[in-house]
């Protein structure tokens, strides 16, 4: 018996998610590296409008956050999660006391790049994209290195241009990839044998 297409494989999970939702989840991706893109220009040049980038990004994560597919729901609700909690509390930063207002904001960036973190782990993961695993790696870095108050203009700047390069590597490729494209590292189960467990 043939391998059922992914369309048929969420036909089977009772899932609503077509070509709309993987268009809309590649958008998602294509704000977040403008958003990135944005913050690696403007930041070492210390502008402020790289506050835009930081904005940017966030949309595109709660875009591609909404329209992931993945057979494992916990997995969506964490990211999905994460950058719902994420955003009002970069929010919330801005009105906060001055002493706790800039470590506010960044806790609120922190859990936005979980989300973000892992939508690139599953592109990794299901994929064999290098840039995912880098880029998990790289947000966690970036994100203890500034909370932890050992930020250096220098050290950002480089991470957010890193950043920049392999979100656009990871984006390029998923793009080229067909809509709906099944797991290519054959580690991904069937959608039933994963909600059975």
């Amino acid at each position: 018996m043939a391998t059922p297409t992914l369309e048929e494989q969420i036909a089977m999970a009772g899932l609503d998610y077509g070509r709309r939702h993987d268009i809309y989840y590649r958008t998602g991706l294509i704000v977040q590296v403008l958003g990135a893109a944005v913050l690696a220009v403007l930041y070492p040049l210390a502008n402020p409008f790289y506050t835009i980038g930081i904005m940017l990004f966030n949309v595109g994560a709660l875009l591609s956050g909404i329209c992931l597919l993945v057979w494992m729901p916990w997995v969506k609700k964490i990211i999905v999660g994460s950058i719902l909690i994420g955003i009002p509390l970069q929010i919330i930063g801005l009105y906060g006391p001055p002493p706790y207002s800039g470590t506010i904001i960044l806790a609120g960036i922190g859990l936005v790049c979980v989300g973000a973190g892992g939508m690139v782990g599953k592109e990794a993961y299901c994929f064999a994209y290098r840039e995912g695993w880098m880029l998990l790696w790289l947000y966690l870095l970036l994100i203890l290195a500034n909370l932890l108050g050992k930020e250096h203009h220098v050290f950002n700047a480089l991470g957010f241009s890193a950043a920049f390069l392999l979100l656009l590597s990871l984006t390029g490729k998923k793009l080229k990839q067909p809509l709906l494209s099944t797991c290519t590292t054959n580690v991904c189960k069937m959608p039933e044998q994963q909600m059975d467990k």
